[in-house]
Order: structure tokens, then C-alpha cells, then sequence
């Protein structure tokens, strides 16, 4: 006899929803990993920036340091934005590793039946044979009594 879990619909379920909550969690790190890089990349240009105006201060005219300076401002206004951004992305992370926390268990819970309920069944297989084995084997010893 085959085992059929009798549930095995809820179980995949709860399979395809801690794979989906794996995906969402990857999208999520993929996002922050992204916000994180381009922080980096306006730092080094704010930072390569405000060493040129450093090093060439004298030769600048006065509205090329204003459109210099306004960049700059530019730069920390966009800086903030993705710092505001990188703040909400930290968060759905942390939210979306629960979620993937409790499908995980979730879905342990439903294997763990399974299994236990496969446990069970081949347990009642193997005492059915082996009721059957012994109903043989005493068939044959009255055969042999019989006999003699």
C-alpha cells in the first residue's frame, strides 16, 4: 500500500508560500542592496566634487560656484531621499524575514505531519504483513500437525 497524505494540497500550499515569501525577501534585499549602492555612488560624487571645488576655488567665478554649489545641495537633497528610502527598505526587509520566519515553520508543522503520518501508516503496513506472516506460519504448523 502506497501512502496518500490526505492533506497534501494544504502542504504544497504552504510550500509555494514560503517560496513566495523567499522571493519577496530576495526583491526586498535586491532593493536595499540597490539603494545602498547608488547612496555610495552620490557620496563619491558630492565628495569628488567638493574636492575640486577645493582645489580650484580661485578660479571659479561666482555663479559657477553658485551652479557648483547647487549640485551639491542637489546631491544631499537626493542623498536624504534614498537615506528616507534605505530606512523604509531596512524595515519591509526585516518585515518580510517574519514572514518568511513563520512560513517556514508552517510549513515544518505540515511536513512534520506528513511525515509522522507516513510514520504511521508504514507501521500498519508492516503489522498487517506481519499478522499475515503469523497467520501463515500457523496455517503450515496445524498442516504439519495434521499430518503426523
Amino acid at each position: 500500500m502506497t501512502f496518500i497524505f490526505p492533506l497534501q494540497k494544504v502542504l504544497d500550499v504552504k510550500e509555494k508560500e514560503k517560496q513566495q515569501a523567499q522571493q519577496e525577501l530576495g526583491f526586498s534585499l535586491k532593493k536595499q542592496l540597490d539603494i545602498e549602492e547608488n547612496m555610495n555612488a552620490l557620496a563619491q560624487r558630492r565628495a569628488s566634487l567638493e574636492s575640486r571645488m577645493l582645489q580650484v576655488n580661485q578660479g571659479f567665478r561666482a555663479c559657477e560656484l553658485l551652479d557648483q554649489q547647487r549640485y551639491l545641495t542637489f546631491l544631499d537633497e537626493k542623498m536624504d531621499r534614498l537615506q528616507n528610502n534605505l530606512r523604509q527598505t531596512v524595515k519591509e526587509v526585516e518585515i518580510k524575514q517574519t514572514v518568511l520566519s513563520e512560513k517556514s515553520v508552517d510549513e515544518k508543522v505540515w511536513q512534520n505531519w506528513k511525515q509522522e503520518l507516513r510514520e504511521r501508516h508504514q507501521q500498519a503496513v508492516r503489522k498487517q504483513e506481519q499478522d499475515e506472516l503469523d497467520e501463515i506460519a500457523t496455517i503450515r504448523f496445524f498442516r504439519e500437525q495434521r499430518v503426523w
